[in-house]
């Protein structure tokens, strides 16, 4: 008796059938290869033309060494010794680190990530400053910079940055004798930007929000001179910004200058801020005069007032005859109850005021 497999035959394909799906597969993934190719080429052609461009603007940006890699499925751009040099006719600052790298997916050009390797360096100068004249402002390094871009019509859609182990010295040129370090640390640092309006649009709206964990700042004439330092435990902000320019052209201090002349404002919905004892809860608004000051006001209610005020005694950023009297209107004034103490930070006229008492002079941004 034969067996039940042995009725069963084969069903034979044809060839093409087996072949075919090979065949298009290898198609695809040349036709994908060739693409690749083609657009890292383009890419790079176009990243040059970006860079001359920025370069008569007074933007210089250089690598010792460029590469781009990254094939199937993105394009990865290594920058090593990335060197920025801002140039205008007053100043000239300049950023150092030892690598930069932007992925990007080959499916989708709108959406970059980077990061940037340390060690760090910002410095600052006159427009005609030779090598070894210029300020340095900070150095150091990061365990993580990584920044996530999102474009619509090759405008900046949305924005994140995160900062993590953060660890250098900033340098303090407020006091008129010689610059004094400040130590800083920073355990992390997040800020989401993103456009609220159609971004086709000349200006429009950003809403910003930003936490801060673990920043200690040590030394230098502005900062609280002590073995803590100026610590925040954590510090978190939500902020609305009306009337701002899409277009990142030119520099910080343009983006300022139209934002200015588009009567911008600046709307702080919500800020909350903790170190030590210390505790603040706020909103407020400020905009920017016309030498380029902040001007507004943030209310706040803040608990631990006290020891804030001794501290600020101590560094000799308050008499304490003047820090007495500031108190002493303070609660003259009723603004003292369960939940803390209300206490309204004030810019106007170039100063800044918390309460009663004179804390920090601002230096214009614009050249009347």
């Amino acid at each position: 008796m034969s067996s039940i497999f042995s009725l069963i035959k084969p069903d034979k394909k044809p060839p093409w059938k087996i072949i075919a799906p090979l065949l298009l597969v290898v198609v695809l993934a040349a036709g994908w290869s060739v693409y690749w190719l083609v657009a890292s080429a383009r890419a790079m052609e176009i990243l040059d033309q970006v860079l001359a461009r920025e370069r008569a603007k007074g933007l210089e940006i250089s690598c010792s060494r460029r590469d781009m890699s990254g094939y199937p499925f993105k394009f990865l751009l290594i920058c090593d010794k990335l060197k920025i040099i801002r140039q205008t006719p007053l100043r000239q600052t300049g950023l150092t680190a030892r690598r930069l790298v932007v992925v990007v997916q080959a499916y989708n050009f709108n959406h970059m990530i980077g990061e940037l390797y340390g060690p760090f360096e910002i410095t600052a100068g006159r427009p005609d400053a030779a090598a070894g004249q210029t300020r340095k402002l900070f150095s150091g390094t990061a365990k993580t910079i990584r920044s996530s871009l999102i474009l619509k019509n090759r405008v900046l859609k949305q924005a994140t940055v995160v900062i993590r182990g953060l660890s250098g010295t900033l340098v303090d040129y407020s006091n008129k004798g010689r610059p004094q370090n400040i130590t800083t640390d920073l355990k992390e640092a997040i800020a989401h930007v993103r456009s609220t309006q159609d971004t086709s649009r000349p200006s429009g709206g950003y809403e910003t929000a930003s936490i801060v964990k673990d920043l200690v700042l040590v030394g230098g004439v502005a900062n609280i001179k002590s073995d803590k330092g100026l610590r925040f435990d954590s510090f978190k902000a939500r902020m609305k910004v009306s009337n701002a320019p899409y277009q990142l052209t030119g520099n910080l201090l343009d983006w300022l200058k139209i934002w200015k002349a588009n009567k911008g404002e600046a709307v702080i919905t919500e800020m909350n801020a903790t170190s030590g004892s210390v505790k603040l809860d706020g909103s407020g608004h400020f905009n920017l005069d016309n030498l380029g000051r902040a001007r507004g006001i943030l209310n706040t209610r803040m608990t631990g007032l006290d020891s804030l005020i001794k501290e600020l005694v101590a560094s000799g950023r308050i008499r304490e005859k003047d820090a007495n009297l500031g108190l002493a209107a303070i609660n003259l004034l009723g603004n003292a109850g369960a939940r803390g103490v209300k206490v309204a930070l004030r810019a106007q006229k170039g100063n800044v005021y918390f309460g009663p008492f004179k804390v920090a002079i601002l230096k214009p941004l614009f050249v009347p």
